[in-house]
């Protein structure tokens, strides 16, 4: 095997990890357990159907993934590299269902990236969008949602240039596909919504070209 196809396999394994950090839905099967202290938070996450397949909407639950107890989630998740399938026909998105211990958490941080390097965030930390759970509840905060604004690149392809999120109430759309999914939580979920509207910082938002990686040149044979 080639240096150069080692360093490729390297960073196609290394995707396909990254891919699989992200926080997954419990179980279709998951008995929540009041004894064990813990609750269950109910939300989408989804970006624009302009932004097409390569683009994600990306929000860090607790600290995200530099944090202990932290999460993220994304609006599309990829297997090796190809996105997934969406849950919703009006948007690219997902529906989660994730157990956490009971107390105070928080949706601290997002990230939207365009698939062609460009990610997009918050210049400043954003305040963040806290929420409690008590143990045994099952509670719907609303749908993470990132709001985009394409344009044409140098060779007239359309891609995302810019985009910011906010949270919108979807109960109509995410609860009955939720009570689809896990249908011993039928009528269990309460409401309990995030601040709704755009969740941008005084201080906008900064985009960030990211460099593309070095390309890797085979040695000369000897």
């Amino acid at each position: 095997m080639t240096r150069l196809l080692r360093c490729l396999l390297s960073a196609t394994v290394a995707l396909g990890v990254l891919a699989g950090c992200a926080s997954k839905s419990v179980p279709k099967d998951f008995s929540l357990d009041p004894a064990k202290g813990e609750g269950m938070v109910v939300f989408s996450v989804s970006h624009d159907l302009e932004g097409g397949r390569g683009a994600k909407a990306i929000f860090y639950l607790n600290g995200g993934p530099t944090s202990k107890d932290g999460h993220y989630v994304l609006s599309l998740q990829d297997v090796m590299g190809v996105p997934t399938g969406s849950d919703f026909e009006d948007a690219y998105g997902r529906l989660y269902a994730l157990s956490l211990p009971a107390g105070h958490h928080a949706v601290t941080g997002w990230q939207i990236t365009n698939g062609s390097g460009l990610r997009i965030s918050s210049r400043d930390i954003p305040t963040p969008l806290g929420f409690d759970l008590a143990p045994g509840e099952v509670k719907y905060i609303g749908n993470l949602h990132a709001v985009l604004a394409t344009g044409k690149n140098i060779f007239r392809v359309t891609i995302v240039g810019a985009g910011y999120p906010e949270v919108r109430d979807r109960r109509e759309r995410d609860l009955p596909l939720f009570e689809e999914q896990f249908p011993r939580y039928q009528g269990k979920a309460t409401i309990g919504l995030l601040p709704q509207g755009p969740w941008v910082p005084k201080a906008g938002i900064a985009r960030q070209l990211q460099p593309p990686p070095p390309v890797v040149v085979p040695a000369a044979p000897k």
